[in-house]
């Protein structure tokens, strides 16, 4: 079946009997107990089988619930094991993992559709069999199933998402509806809250339908395709704290931020003028969420719990606030190009290549004792930890100083959609640095990867946003205790808006780094002091800030500076720092 089939045609019921066991709990978990002792590939040949025979037997829906949930921790085990070979992997994968990701998602989108489908015939049955005062346990049972059968489904298809999210790539067709119908019948039956583990002895940490949807919801609204995996995977597990911080409600109040039409095969979209064939019925609030977010970030962390302390990085948190406080929907629109672009990744490998190929520590000239910047003594213990630094810098390797070509698809004001092919480097992921340029002779433009998709014949494409046109190296001393510190690479960039020239810095995204910060900034061979107001931009490898001198009288050596580099910089070809 193809994956545009899965959640559109329903199953037909068509086998008296399983072939590979009884048809009974007790049958099945002995045959489960025994898959423990093959290899992984004929362990999940021998379950996918098994997951379509259950799907296709002619039974009660309470035993085809029994059967499956015989095999779930066995089903979970195997697509855990699977999924280990192309979580974090590179983005365009080998013809061998290639099968591994299609068999996991079809693993986990046929174990989803088992549960789909009890959950539809058992509330069918209910609606439509008159059940005799005799019947009562019948009735009931039926009753839980339909329960028990939508949470679990709303569980696997949360994580279907979770999966196709670590691979970039799109939900399929009658995913997002199936979501929606399940939830809507449980809103409108009132069983969306009925306790999963009072119903089956279980300790599940989201604990009734409503979570569960609500967890679903919280994935595709934060995995704008503009996160790393490991940042996925932090969204994912921080999500079972959030889910009680999420309003869903039958009718639209001022902060209804985003909306679901649940006839639409849609995810959640944000609340603006919509089409007029969008007809909203259910409306979500992240208010407090964001309340929640803002209130204990930086020194009151205390609040946070366990995953979000651990995962919650402020290149996280801007990720976050930014998408539940600003406008998500495009500003600019996209106009059809043909051309190609060259671009190379990282903010120091822009920094090399600005600086015409000199290693970091010449671009600093600070002479023999540059690793020992202290304010006030010289720390003979700092020695091997600053060499280690800058030599951490110094040896960028040749695939780190690639320069690609890639072909563009459209553009728009500030930035261009390309499709790159072929293997990805290791440096190409969302929130990178790069430099971009159109042709030979334009300059080089400071940029961000901004999103990463995957397309389905195996090319991915990419968003790149332009920062700025004229972008300057530079170096920034950042203290890492009171008497010793490191320089780290860095750039200045000027951008015009209606004749308004702003400077920025782009500095490396590491944790020492804050607003409201002073930090030293190396201009050729003078230092300037300068104080970090609020940060434009945070991803995962850099930041961008904007700033002012802490000394307004040495505006003119920045600007004699930056006037000065900027010629130079304009007047090069990157290609000749290679030579």
């Amino acid at each position: 079946m193809n994956h545009s089939d899965i959640f559109q045609v329903a199953t037909e019921l068509k086998l008296e009997q399983l072939s590979f066991c009884q048809n009974s709990v007790k049958s099945i978990q002995e045959w489960a107990a025994d898959l423990s002792i093959l290899q992984l590939g004929d362990s999940s040949k021998a379950l996918f089988k098994a997951l379509l025979e259950i799907s296709e037997l002619k039974c009660q829906e309470t035993l085809r619930f029994d059967l499956i949930q015989a095999i779930h921790p066995t089903l979970e085990n195997v697509l855990t094991s699977l999924e280990k070979h192309f979580f974090n992997q590179g983005l365009i994968s080998s013809d061998r993992n290639e099968h591994i990701i299609e068999l996991a998602l079809l693993l986990r989108s046929h174990f989803a559709k088992v549960y789909i489908e009890i959950a539809r015939r058992s509330h069918r049955q209910l609606a439509q069999q008159k059940f005799s005062i005799f019947a009562f346990n019948l009735k009931k049972n039926l009753q839980t199933a339909r329960t028990v059968a939508t949470y679990y489904a709303l569980q696997q298809l949360t994580l279907l998402l979770y999966q196709q999210q670590m691979l970039y790539s799109s939900p399929f067709s009658g995913q997002w509806l199936t979501a929606h119908q399940l939830f809507n019948c449980a809103l409108q039956h009132n069983f969306h809250q009925n306790n999963i583990n009072h119903l089956q002895g279980t300790q599940h940490q989201l604990q009734n339908i409503s979570q569960a949807y609500v967890q679903l919801i919280l994935l595709d609204i934060f995995n704008t395709h503009q996160i790393r995996p490991a940042e996925i995977q932090g969204l994912y597990l921080c999500s079972f704290d959030w889910v009680k911080l999420i309003q869903i409600l039958p009718k639209e109040t001022t902060l209804s931020r985003y909306i679901v039409d649940t006839n639409k095969d849609y995810p959640p979209i944000y609340n603006s003028h919509q089409s007029g064939d969008f007809e909203p019925d259910i409306f979500i609030s992240t208010q407090a969420l964001l309340d929640h977010i803002s209130e204990n970030q930086g020194r009151k962390a205390e609040h946070f719990s366990r995953n979000e302390k651990l995962f919650l990085t402020p290149a996280l948190h801007f990720h976050i606030h930014t998408l539940l406080t600003h406008n998500p929907e495009r500003r600019h629109e996209r106009y059809e190009y043909s051309a190609r672009v060259k671009i190379c990744f990282g903010l120091s490998v822009a920094h090399f290549y600005l600086s015409k190929g000199k290693n970091f520590q010449e671009t600093l000239q600070l002479g023999e004792n540059y690793q020992f910047q202290s304010e006030s003594q010289f720390i003979n213990q700092m020695h091997s930890h600053a060499t280690a630094d800058i030599s951490k810098i110094q040896s960028l390797d040749r695939e780190a100083k690639q320069i690609y070509g890639a072909e563009v698809l459209d553009i728009s004001v500030n930035g261009y959609r390309i499709k790159w092919e072929g293997e990805t480097p290791k440096h190409l992921k969302t929130g990178e640095f790069i430099l971009v340029q159109e042709n030979p002779q334009s300059p080089w433009r400071g940029g961000v990867i901004r999103w990463i998709k995957q397309s389905t014949d195996k090319t991915l494409e990419l968003g790149l946003e332009v920062l700025a046109q004229d972008i300057i190296p530079c170096a920034v001393y950042v203290k890492s205790d009171r008497h010793s510190g490191h320089y780290h690479p860095a750039l200045l960039m000027q951008s015009s808006q209606l004749n308004e020239v702003s400077t920025h810095l782009i500095l490396p995204g590491i944790q020492l780094l804050r607003d409201k910060q002073t930090v030293q900034l190396r201009l050729g061979d003078e230092d300037i002091k300068v104080f970090l107001i609020k940060p434009l931009l945070i991803t995962q490898s850099f930041m961008r800030f904007d700033f002012e001198l802490l000394n307004d009288k040495q505006q003119a050596t920045v600007d004699t500076f930056i006037h000065k580099q900027m010629n130079d910089v304009k007047n090069q070809d990157l290609w000749e720092a290679l030579k």
